[in-house]
């Protein structure tokens, strides 16, 4: 599974704002728009609990909200990129930059932390990260993700 099946360029945004619940309510309202989404509230709910107990971010400038929820059909992504960075209580103290933010059906449990471990491997990579920082538009931020 490649991190590119699950998202589409309506799915990736560049965010401005320096607030997490903001930035965490804006990933959220993109992945909502997805039709494997049946109940955004629940959804957005789910995410901020998470956040509540510990904090997503895995270091780098990096941040993986993640639930699974009976509401949610298929594995979604959603990408908000903060090029400014936003304090999001890292345990690296670094500012997020890059949020992915996935959406998964109960039962899929493999499949999911897959996923998570995919997408943190991914990310450390210097040079991509650098890219994805670096793009202009969602759409130069979905191509710097094709090959991967």
């Amino acid at each position: 599974m490649k991190i590119f099946d699950l998202i589409s360029v309506d799915r990736v945004q560049i965010l401005d704002t320096a607030d997490k619940a903001e930035a965490l309510q804006s990933v959220c309202d993109i992945l909502s728009t997805a039709d494997t989404i049946t109940d955004t509230k629940e959804l957005c709910e789910a995410i901020f609990e998470r956040e509540e107990i510990i904090s997503t971010s895995i270091g780098h400038g990096i941040a993986i909200p993640h639930v699974r929820l009976e509401s949610v059909s298929a594995m979604t992504v959603a990408i908000g990129i903060i090029k400014k960075g936003i304090d999001y209580k890292s345990f690296d103290d670094h500012p997020v930059t890059i949020i992915i933010m996935i959406a998964a059906p109960e039962g899929v449990h493999r499949e999911y932390l897959s996923l998570l471990a995919k997408i943190a491997l991914l990310l450390k990579n210097d040079k991509l990260r650098a890219t994805i920082l670096n793009a202009e538009t969602p759409e130069d931020i979905y191509s710097a993700l094709k090959g991967h």
